[in-house]
């Protein structure tokens, strides 16, 4: 494809956007079988997709998208002229930098993760500002899954997104993000995220019940045993909370929470 011939799209690559390409081209696999196209036909089929929703599944042993849809009625651009480049050249230089560096560190904790993660049990949430073809750009929510497993390579293959305009919703100029399910309880985006004042993490349901116990005085014993997991389990989460949020300790988390409206006073 020729990279300036898109409507809309910079001609350009930036430095982070270089970065994360070199990333994606150091994972391709010559000898992996391509995508079978029923089964392009069959996920298309199983996903509707409402007016203000895209979607695309990224195969990253041939570094390409193999499934495109929704991409024209919202952001304007013909399904068949996007690519996985394109899809980070459209969004705001000023998210740029930093859902790139999410997204690499995401993809690699992935393809590093030894252990199978069952398709769509694990979800990676972001919301940045994209540029549609008439130059204009709105806030898309992007859920990102795995969707296919290679158990010889031990890692993933393919990933889904599921995209939704939420600019009526959400408007502002931050980045939001958010990682639940197995394989993202050790996903850390501390060293990431310090000192950057645009990106809010937001809690998962999960999460946000360890929060509220937090709140009421718990301690991580009687937040296990209410909610009917181990300890451990409730000190990983508290542990991701601090390092997620950049909170320095719990009090300093629970005023984050009060005035982010995770948890409401009393």
């Amino acid at each position: 494809m020729d990279r300036t011939g898109m409507r809309g799209r910079p001609s350009k690559r930036t430095p982070e956007l270089d970065r994360l390409m070199h990333y994606f081209d150091s994972l391709v696999d010559k000898t992996s079988a391509p995508v079978d196209p029923i089964r392009v036909h069959l996920l298309k089929g199983m996903i509707p997709l409402l007016p203000d929703q895209f979607m695309y599944a990224v195969d990253y042993a041939h570094s390409r998208l193999y499934l495109t849809h929704g991409i024209e009625q919202v952001l304007g651009y013909r399904d068949d002229e996007m690519d996985i480049e394109g899809l980070f050249t459209i969004i705001h230089p000023d998210d740029l930098p930093i859902v790139s560096a999410i997204v690499e560190r995401a993809v690699r904790s992935l393809f590093e993760r030894k252990a199978p993660i069952i398709p769509f049990s694990s979800v990676m949430s972001l919301d940045y500002r994209m540029r549609k073809a008439n130059g204009t750009y709105i806030k898309v929510l992007r859920q990102v899954s795995v969707l296919a497993w290679d158990a010889h390579r031990s890692n993933t293959i393919q990933t889904i997104s599921i995209c939704k305009d939420i600019s009526n919703i959400k408007p502002s100029e931050h980045i939001g993000w958010q990682a639940t399910g197995p394989g993202t309880e050790h996903l850390d985006m501390s060293d990431l995220l310090r000192d950057v004042p645009n990106v809010i993490y937001r809690p998962s349901p999960r999460e946000l019940d360890i929060l509220s116990r937090l709140a009421e005085g718990m301690d991580s014993r009687e937040i296990a045993e209410e909610l009917r997991i181990s300890a451990h389990t409730v000190n990983t989460h508290r542990k991701n909370l601090l390092s997620r949020t950049g909170a320095s300790n719990t009090v300093r988390l629970l005023a984050m929470a009060y005035e982010q409206g995770w948890v409401l006073r009393k």
